[in-house]
């Protein structure tokens, strides 16, 4: 956090440095709206003065606020949003109000250091960060309900006087009883037990016979009577209201986390904040003011109405809309701002001439003829590599459209101008296969190309880094070891990197970082959503191979569900096996688990082999070294070994298109699109292939209505829009570090997917104007509290 600020306080002391020549700015007057059911309205005149350039304030309303928006005087950026001037106060006041939001939690009334450590082990370290907590849910305890008009299962509050109340350990359990009695509209008198098992702290000396209570729960009947099991027993004084759910936090109550969370947002709106969206943004979307959403978030009025109520639980009202856009628009914001940075800096390789690209050459290379989707994606690159700023493209492709053909194009354009180029993938397996599949094809071209991985000996590469360093080498194909510092081109133009999800952001600039400027084309077989890939490569334009070659057929997809289907599936298995064909058999585990109640490899193979004794069955997993993976995949490939026993190790890149047949054990462990995945290990030449997909869950049951997503469509944009619906962004790619942003407010739907689109053009319109941000200094901070990154700047003064 320390570092963080002192990022903050530099960038922000650079930008007032400039300031001194700036303008100074006129009359603006903003209109709050409502806050809590209290009309808001603040006016601010800033005056130009020729001698001191003296600001007077007059402010109006119940709460006073300083300026919310700064209009440039003379100048306006775009036909949106206009620019601030840098105003040396504009900066002093940006800087008060960073340090508000960034300071420490321990400032807010009752949180003490230890409280502070649990708050901190939940990751919520600052007063911006409880004022931010996205509440669970919302109950409404504004009203007690009559006993004689209860429901089964309805949640509500109950008054009434304690009868009786019985508390302590009975055989070894706690338990604790109240017997509750309210006086009906009729004047009957109705009974309601609450029951509690678990000691509730300090109940006993709260309460006494003949006491009122109110009690907050859900109705049971038990025996025959009303019953309450753990009840919340409500504070008389406090009275009823509207009851706010959050997060756990270990050691820190619900009401205590809800009392925090209120007080982080009233600090807020007492100190300097400022709205960080530009007033025209704000007014365009039909916005609330970003305090207004936190109250309301927070704090909702006692008054609010059933229908506001409902929209809070459904995560839609006003509050929600106001900072879901702001996550997708500060998002945008980042990422066009490192489209556009990085776009600034010369190419590495001057802009190719256009007809320049020999497409007879590459039908010689290639030994088939590239299909038209091949084609199309193959011209869009041709005209980046026209044009005198790096290309920044993503090419989505599912498994055997023919993206490595698309990506050898690509290289080989670069490489007859003069240039070298680098092809960086995940794992040692798909590096080889991708030198597999180009080494031919270079051969023809007459093109030099080699081999980098963490497991090529030394002498070779000793050997390779000084030809690639001389110039002598063309293509290079490797892992991560790409990344080491030693790797030096003589002349880097084309960057590809394959399965760019797999990398860390940090990777993915490291090899750009050792050319000039290289244009970056990276590749997917993992069909991403629009939605996400306006989220996590929304710096990138975007094609798509959305044809596969003649002769590719999907493979027939069946799910074995059920206590018996792992049998019946492997039955199904052994009998294309003992007809000829090649099988995988894929499990979620290495070896057996206490903990997890799943298929592992070394259990499967051995029950396979007493299946199948007349066949050798290898095993591969990601616990294995490089060596020995390799050698298995060989003979597998070669048909020493007619079944392979793995685990997602062969996820990417595998190629052996002769195996027909996969078995995925306890598919249910694994989300769509990783299935998706797997499924295109088979498929891959002609012939009927089969996709076996089992399942310990019964037909009706969630994961096997998930795996008829499967069954039912082979188009793999079709299954990863519903693995985004079931699982969200985090999960789509089967990894949590895929670079795709954790959204608190944001969300995918259909109303979630037109706000992203229209953050979007919003970003883009403000930078298109103003590509630094200079003139927005409010975007600017904001985009540095957000990503925690003030190298967004780097190589600018100021």
């Amino acid at each position: 956090m320390v570092a963080h600020g002192l990022r903050i306080c530099m960038s922000l002391a650079a930008q007032q440095a400039e300031a001194e020549s700036q303008p100074r700015g006129r009359v603006v007057k903003a209109d709050l709206g409502r806050r809590m059911g209290k009309s808001v309205a603040v006016e601010v005149e800033v005056v130009k003065d020729e001698d001191a350039g003296k600001e007077k304030e007059k402010g109006k309303g119940k709460k006073k606020k300083r300026a919310v928006e700064v209009v440039a005087a003379e100048e306006s950026v775009g036909p949106v949003v206009a620019a601030e001037p840098i105003d040396p106060q504009l900066i002093a006041r940006l800087r008060e109000a960073a340090a508000w939001r960034q300071a420490s939690a321990a400032v807010l009334s009752g949180v003490g250091k230890r409280t502070a450590e649990k708050l901190a082990a939940r990751g919520l370290e600052t007063v911006e960060d409880l004022a931010y907590l996205l509440p669970l849910g919302y109950e409404d305890r504004r009203a007690t309900t009559w006993l004689q008009d209860v429901e089964e299962g309805a949640t509500v509050v109950v008054d009434g006087v304690i009868r009786s109340f019985r508390a302590g350990w009975f055989s070894g359990r706690y338990s604790a009883t109240m017997r509750v009695e309210q006086t009906q509209k009729n004047g009957a008198r109705l009974g309601l037990e609450a029951r509690w098992f678990h000691p509730v702290g300090g109940l006993g000396q709260r309460v006494s016979t003949g006491d009122p209570v109110l009690l907050a729960g859900v109705i049971k009947h038990f025996r025959g009577k009303l019953s309450m099991v753990h009840p919340e027993v409500l504070d008389a004084e406090i009275g009823l209201g509207i009851a706010l759910r959050y997060p756990v936090v270990e050691g820190v109550g619900q009401r205590t986390l809800a009392r925090m969370c209120r007080a982080a947002v009233e600090r807020l709106a007492a100190g300097e904040h400022i709205d960080p969206l530009p007033e025209e943004l704000v007014r365009r979307h039909q916005l609330i003011d970003v305090i207004a959403a936190l109250e309301l978030l927070h704090a909702p009025p006692e008054d609010i109405g059933e229908a506001e109520l409902a929209a809070l639980l459904r995560r839609d009202s006003p509050a929600h809309r106001r900072l879901a856009f702001d996550e997708f628009f500060f998002l945008q914001l980042a990422l066009l701002r490192q489209r556009g940075v990085y776009r600034a800096t010369p190419c590495a390789l001057p802009p190719l001439v256009e007809g320049s690209f020999d497409r007879e050459r590459l039908r010689v290379c290639l030994p088939w003829e590239p299909t038209a989707a091949q084609w199309r994606v193959i011209g869009e690159i041709e005209r980046d590599l026209g044009r005198p700023k790096p290309m920044l493209r993503l090419l989505q492709g599912d498994v055997g459209s023919g993206k490595t053909a698309v990506a050898f194009a690509s290289a080989l354009a670069v490489i007859d101008a003069g240039a070298q180029a680098a092809i960086m993938a995940p794992t040692e397996i798909l590096a080889e296969q991708h030198l597999r599949s180009m080494e031919p094809w270079c051969e023809r071209a007459g093109l030099r190309i080699a081999l980098l991985t963490g497991s090529t000996p030394r002498a070779q590469r000793t050997s390779t880094l000084a030809l690639l360093a001389a110039g002598e080498l063309d293509l290079l194909v490797g892992t991560h070891a790409l990344l080491v510092e030693d790797v030096a081109f003589a002349n880097l133009a084309l960057v590809v990197v394959d399965e760019q999800h797999r990398f860390g952001v940090e990777q993915r600039g490291a090899l750009r970082s050792k050319g000039a400027a290289p244009h970056l084309l990276v590749m997917t077989a993992t069909p991403i959503p629009r939605s996400l890939a306006l989220t996590a490569f929304g710096e990138l334009d975007v094609s798509v191979i959305d044809e596969l070659p003649p002769g590719r057929v999907s493979p027939t997809t069946q799910i074995h569900a059920g206590a018996r289907a792992l049998a019946r599936a492997r039955r199904a298995l052994v009998e294309r096996v003992q007809a000829g064909d090649k099988a995988y058999v894929v499990c979620p585990l290495v070896e057996a688990s206490e903990a997890v109640e799943a298929s592992d490899v070394e259990a499967t193979a051995a029950a396979l082999r007493k299946l199948l004794p007349k066949h050798e069955i290898g095993v591969v997993h990601g616990r294995m070294v490089s060596r020995e993976k390799d050698a298995i995949m060989q003979r597998f490939r070669s048909g020493e070994l007619r079944v392979l026993v793995a685990t997602t190790v062969i996820e990417v890149g595998v190629d052996v298109p002769d195996a027909r047949v996969i078995l995925i054990e306890h598919a249910e462990r694994f989300g769509l699109a990783q299935l998706h995945q797997l499924r295109g290990r088979v498929g891959r030449s002609a012939g009927r292939s089969l996709c076996l997909l089992h399942t310990a869950s019964d037909d009706n049951s969630d994961a096997g209505a998930r795996l008829e997503v499967l069954a039912r469509s082979g188009d793999g944009f079709v299954v990863a829009e519903r693995d985004l619906e079931l699982r969200g962004p985090g999960e789509l790619f089967g990894t949590k570090q895929s670079g795709v942003p954790r959204l608190r407010f944001a969300s995918f739907s259909g109303e979630g997917m037109k706000m992203l689109v229209a953050a979007r053009e919003a970003a883009l319109e403000i930078i298109d104007a103003d590509p630094t941000l200079r003139r927005h200094p409010r975007l600017r901070l904001e985009l540095e509290l957000r990503t925690g990154d003030a190298q967004l700047w780097a190589g600018e003064s100021g």
